[in-house]
């Protein structure tokens, strides 16, 4: 049964709506009917194009650049977005799924129940540049507080004496930190190298890190000190 209202004879571009239309194995093309009109047209996409939805029913061809994804918001709009703009809309939970990356990519967190391993004989895992930062500490004691909100960075010591066997503490102020997180603190220039051991007691906002001089003599050296924050849980 016919529901179309007669008219006259279709155009060849124009089939009704009530006629057969031919089929094929492989979708090309793309069927919108008019019922206003009791008429359908036939759309064929500009190459390497895609369909995508506008969030109230409607279907259109569009074409995304280099190194974008679709993505859909809250609404239910589907529109191309960059990988980085995807990522940073929340956590990234890679499951037991690889990750494989040939560039930077930005992310609020990235999770995995796999290990994330770096393979290649020059790979790296760390912190990028913009990262760090480098403080120095005040005048006339190794004991002044030093403030530096980075996961990591240079703390400069000061060059106040240190006694033989002897240990001071201060004090690191660092958003970044969290309790239960690893602060990993390395002599790496200026004074006696081999001549300190380190210890860090993190707390939430804050470190205090420990310089004990293990020599037989005094040393009044300021000491480059390079550390990281590395992510930690008790549970």
């Amino acid at each position: 049964m016919s529901y179309c209202t007669p008219c006259p004879p279709c155009d060849t571009e124009y089939p009704l709506l009530c006629e057969p239309l031919e089929t094929t194995a492989n979708g090309k093309r793309l069927v919108v009917e008019d019922s206003a009109a009791c008429q359908k047209t036939i759309q064929s996409p500009v190459a390497q194009q895609v369909l995508k939805t506008d969030g109230v029913g409607n279907l259109t061809w569009t074409n995304g650049a280099n190194g974008t994804v679709l993505g859909k918001d809250s609404t239910g709009k589907v529109e191309f977005a960059t990988l980085n703009s995807v990522l940073q809309a929340g956590p990234v939970d890679l499951g037991s799924q690889p990750l494989s990356v040939s560039g930077a990519t930005s992310a609020a967190a990235i999770t995995s129940s796999s290990t994330i391993l770096a393979n290649g004989n020059s790979s790296k895992i760390g912190y990028n540049t913009g990262a760090g930062g480098t403080i120095a500490q005040g005048a006339g004691a190794k004991t002044n507080s030093v403030t530096l909100n980075r996961p990591t960075g240079i703390i400069v010591t000061d060059s106040a004496a240190l006694a033989a066997n002897t240990s001071v503490t201060f004090n690191l102020s660092n958003s970044v930190i969290e309790a239960t997180d690893i602060v990993v603190v390395s002599h790496i220039s200026g004074g006696t190298l081999g001549s300190y051991n380190f210890a860090v007691a993190p707390a939430a906002g804050n470190a205090n890190i420990v310089i004990r001089n293990i020599t037989a003599g005094s040393l009044s050296e300021p000491l480059t000190l390079r550390f990281i924050v590395v992510k930690s849980v008790n549970a």
